[in-house]
């Protein structure tokens, strides 16, 4: 019985980490648009899949294939932004838009996801921003998770979504975790129903 319930154990350890596989993106949102801060080339929202834009300076990550959450990762181990300002100048500029893509041609990305969190809902400007940072974090922290799907292995950019970066203040940090296969999931609820017959046979 200890063999067949250290297997179990094992097996429940080994599935927990793959299904909570984490990968955490900071993007800097201000700089002055050369050799700093990340940004997108991009005038007019929403922006439909499989657009083709310009980027300056995104974050690159290579992903494996698969499904994948991304979420607000403000408050995790190595997130250093919340929320972004697109004009330290003008009120009603904290947001946390921000757009993924993939590497295209002649140097453009294609965009795969245009991530808008809650807006507000007076829209003053044309992010529909918010009045303060804690504003505009709260939102974020309120926003669905968003999903990505990958057909195959990919480097994903990740951008802020502001063409001129000069004015801007602070970055927004992202989770992106890796959704689990369905066939983890019936491992591990296979794993915790061995161990139900385990312990109700041997109590101690």
């Amino acid at each position: 019985m200890k063999t067949i319930s250290s297997a179990l154990a094992l097996l429940l350890c080994t599935t927990g980490t793959a299904a909570n596989a984490e990968t955490i993106v900071n993007i800097q949102g201000f700089g002055d648009g050369i050799s700093s801060g990340s940004g997108a080339n991009i005038y007019s929202y929403p922006v439909a899949v499989g657009t083709s834009v310009s980027l300056q300076n995104p974050v690159l990550v290579d992903f494996s294939a698969g499904d994948y959450l991304l979420s607000d990762a403000w408050g995790q181990p190595g997130a250093l932004y919340d929320t972004w300002n697109f004009q330290a100048s003008a009120p009603g500029s904290w947001a946390s838009h921000y757009v993924v893509a993939t590497p295209g041609t002649n140097g453009n990305y294609n965009i795969l996801l245009d991530a808008v969190s809650l807006l507000d809902t007076t829209c003053k400007n044309h992010f529909c921003a918010w009045d303060t940072q804690a504003q505009a974090r709260d939102a974020f922290l309120a926003t669905a998770p968003f999903h990505l799907h990958l057909d195959h292995a990919t480097t994903l950019a990740f951008a802020s979504a502001d063409y001129y970066l000069p004015d801007n203040l602070g970055g927004i940090s992202i989770s992106v975790t890796a959704v689990p296969e369905p066939s983890l999931f019936v491992l591990y609820s296979l794993g915790l129903l061995g161990l139900g017959i385990l312990r109700r046979k041997n109590p101690t």
